[in-house]
C-alpha cells in the first residue's frame, strides 16, 4: 500500500528551543507509520536560531518559510497552506503541546469519512497535563461556550487540526482574527462532519506562552466576525437594538445637561417644563450617537457608501420614533422629573420606532 502524503504546517515565533524535540518526535512517526510526512515551518522572522537549526538538520522532508514583514499565527498557517501540494494537511503548535504520535489516528479519521479532524482534550481518552491554573481553565471553557453557535465540537479551541487540502477550494473568504484558525476553517469551509480524536495536551516546557489579553480580545473579535458571517441579519438587528439602548442613556444625559443650561438656576427639577429646544437638541445628539455606532457595528457591510447620504436617511427614518419621544417627554415634563420624563420618552419612542427604523434603514439606507 502506498504511503499517504501529509504536510504538517507548523507556524512558529521564537520557538527554536522547542523545535529539536518536536522534529525528533515527528521523525519517529514518519519512520514508523504508513505516512509520507513532510514538515513546512512558517516562521515570523524570529531571529532566534530557527533558520540555522533547519539548515544544520538539512532534512529533505523539512522546508522553511520566513516571513519578514508579517506576523500572526493564523496568517502564518494560511501562508503555509498556499504551499501545500499533498492530499492531507495537519496543523500543529510548535511548543510541543500537541503529540505527533496522534497524527496517524487523525489521518485515519479523514480516510474514514470525516471532513475535518480536531485533536481534542475533552473527548474520552483526551487529557490535559497538570499545571493549568484556574484562570486558564476558565478561559478555555468560556472560549468554548462562545464557539457553540458554530460547532458542537467539544474542543473547538484546539490548534491540532487535520483535513484534506481540497476543502479549501470552495471555502468562503478566510480571514481569521487572532489565533483560532480551526474555528475559522470549520465555518468557512462548510465542514459538517467534524471528528474529534483524543490527545494528551502537554504544558509548554520551553519558551513563553502566547496567550495574552490581546489574544483573548482578538478571539472575541473573531467570534463577532463569524457571527456576522453565519447570522448577519440577526447580529445586525440585535446590535442596532443594543446601540439604541446606549442612545437612550445619551438622550437622558443630554436632556438633563441642556435643560439646566437654558433654564433658571433657581427652578427645581420637578417644577421645570422642559423646553422644546432642549428635547429637540437632545434627540439630535442621541440620533447622531446612534448613527455613528450603528454604521460601524450594526450596518458594518455598508461603510463604503456615502456617509452624508446615510446620515440624512438615518435621521429621516429614525424621526418616527424621535417624534413620539419628543411629545411623550414634553407632556410628562410638567409632572415628572427631567430624568424620568426623558427615560419614559426614550423607552416608548424606541419601542415605537426600533423595528420600523431598523428594517427601513436596512432596505433604503444601509444596503449591501
Amino acid at each position: 500500500m502506498p504511503k499517504q502524503s501529509v504536510t504538517i504546517v507548523l507556524p512558529t515565533f521564537e520557538e527554536a528551543e522547542s523545535l529539536p524535540s518536536l522534529i525528533a518526535a515527528i521523525e519517529v512517526v514518519r519512520d514508523d507509520s504508513m505516512l509520507d510526512l513532510s514538515l513546512l515551518i512558517v516562521d515570523d522572522n524570529s531571529n532566534d536560531g530557527t533558520e540555522s537549526l533547519i539548515e544544520e538538520l538539512a532534512f529533505p522532508w523539512i522546508s522553511l518559510i520566513v516571513r519578514r514583514n508579517e506576523r500572526g499565527l493564523s496568517s502564518a498557517v494560511l501562508r503555509g497552506l498556499q504551499e501545500v501540494a499533498t492530499e492531507f494537511c495537519i496543523i500543529m503548535d510548535a511548543d510541543g503541546s500537541h503529540p505527533p504520535e496522534t497524527i496517524p489516528a487523525t489521518i485515519q479519521a479523514l480516510q474514514d469519512g470525516a471532513d475535518f479532524v480536531v485533536g481534542s482534550r475533552y473527548v474520552k481518552g483526551g487529557s490535559t497535563e497538570d499545571g493549568w491554573g484556574a484562570l486558564r481553565w476558565l478561559n478555555s471553557k468560556v472560549a468554548t461556550i462562545m464557539a457553540r453557535p458554530f460547532t458542537s465540537v467539544l474542543d473547538p479551541m484546539s490548534g491540532f487540526l487535520a483535513f484534506r487540502h481540497s476543502i479549501l477550494q470552495n471555502a468562503a473568504d478566510i480571514n481569521p482574527v487572532g489565533y483560532k484558525i480551526g474555528l475559522e476553517l470549520i465555518v468557512k469551509c462548510g465542514c459538517t462532519n467534524v471528528t474529534e480524536v483524543p490527545i494528551h495536551f502537554r504544558t509548554r516546557q520551553l519558551g513563553q506562552s502566547k496567550l495574552t489579553l490581546r489574544v483573548q480580545w482578538e478571539y472575541l473579535q473573531h467570534v463577532i466576525l463569524l457571527l456576522r458571517f453565519t447570522h448577519p441579519r440577526l447580529v445586525s438587528f440585535f446590535t442596532f437594538a443594543a446601540v439604541g439602548t446606549t442612545g437612550a442613556a445619551v438622550y437622558i444625559a443630554s436632556l438633563l445637561a441642556i435643560t439646566r443650561l437654558i433654564t433658571s438656576p433657581s427652578a427645581s427639577e420637578v417644577d421645570v417644563a422642559i423646553p422644546w429646544q432642549a428635547i429637540a437638541l437632545a434627540i439630535w445628539i442621541a440620533m447622531t450617537w446612534n448613527f455613528i455606532w450603528d454604521r460601524k457595528y450594526a450596518f458594518w457591510f455598508a461603510k463604503h457608501q456615502n456617509v452624508l447620504f446615510q446620515y440624512f436617511g438615518f435621521v429621516c427614518i429614525c424621526s418616527v420614533g424621535a417624534i413620539a419621544n419628543f411629545y411623550i417627554t414634553s407632556s410628562l415634563s410638567v409632572s415628572e422629573s427631567i430624568p424620568l420624563a426623558g427615560l419614559t420618552g426614550a423607552l416608548l419612542g424606541s419601542a415605537i420606532g426600533i423595528a420600523f427604523s431598523y428594517f427601513v434603514n436596512r432596505m433604503l439606507v444601509f444596503k449591501r
